[in-house]
Parts: structure tokens; sequence; C-alpha cells
């Protein structure tokens, strides 16, 4: 499996119902693999998990998110 498809799958699975306790332990092990990519991993896994019909802004704030500048809640 690849570093994105990973990434993927563990941001899919944390859109399943389950416990909080368990949502925070899995969005903190994202933080944690993400915060350790360098930025070329970054771009790789964002460059093949966006859809082909994204748009420029949508791009524009996933990088946001990416770098730190923006948060989702």
């Amino acid at each position: 499996m690849k570093l994105h498809e990973i990434v993927d799958s563990l941001i899919e699975l944390s859109t399943q119902e389950m416990p909080e306790d368990a949502r925070k332990s899995l969005d903190d092990a994202i933080d944690h693999i993400v915060s350790s990519m360098t930025e070329k991993e970054l771009q790789g896994v964002l460059h093949k998990s966006m859809p082909e019909d994204i748009d420029e802004q949508e791009i524009i704030a996933l990088k946001s998110l990416m770098e730190g500048n923006i948060a989702v809640a």
C-alpha cells in the first residue's frame, strides 16, 4: 500500500461512526503521520488523492490546510 493510500484510508475511516476517544486517537495518528511527511510526500499525497474536477479554490484551501494556515473542526 502506498503512502497516499494509507492516508486516504485513515481519513475515510475517521468519517465512520466511532466513540469520541477512538476518533481523537485516529485524528492524532493522522496528524502525526502527516506532520512527519516531507513537503514532497505531502504534495504527492495531495496530488494522488485529488479528484480530476477539483477547482483552484479547493486546491488553495487544501494547501493552506496542509501548511497549517487553517484548521478544520
